[in-house]
């Protein structure tokens, strides 16, 4: 178990460092002005999701949940987007109009770090052994 924790937060790590600098580099490149912190917003995007891996990790381990666990994962793309409109509406939401470059800041990062949330919970349920 340790060892799965240890690659969720390596993983995380790196694809938040990835989708960060690469961000960086191409809105530097374009000279587009992004009216809110990446760093912020990627950082809570990947912390959320790492958080769901590691809760989901520990979740499986309990064996009154493990019938549950996709029933469970269910309502975590809800309670993520309530999450970061609680944490950024100050400085994200408060902004009338999203210019493409700020809406594709936000919604590649999003796609990314939900893909590989997917990816781990989908491994963690079928280490269990249902059959479908």
């Amino acid at each position: 178990m340790i060892k799965s924790l240890a690659i969720y937060i390596v993983s995380f790590s790196i694809l938040f460092l990835i989708v960060h600098f690469s961000q960086d580099y191409i809105l530097s490149g374009v000279k587009n002005q992004i009216r809110f912190s990446l760093w912020d917003t990627n950082m809570f995007l990947a912390v959320a999701s790492l958080m769901i891996c590691v809760h989901f990790q520990f979740f499986s381990l309990i064996k009154s949940l493990k019938t549950q666990l996709g029933f469970i994962y269910l309502p975590t793309l809800f309670i993520k987007g309530v999450l970061f409109y609680v944490a950024f509406k100050d400085s994200v939401f408060n902004i009338e109009v999203l210019n493409t470059a700020e809406e594709l800041s936000i919604l590649i990062p999003l796609l990314l770090f939900l893909g590989m949330e997917v990816f781990f919970v989908v491994k963690i349920i079928s280490k269990m052994g249902f059959k479908y």
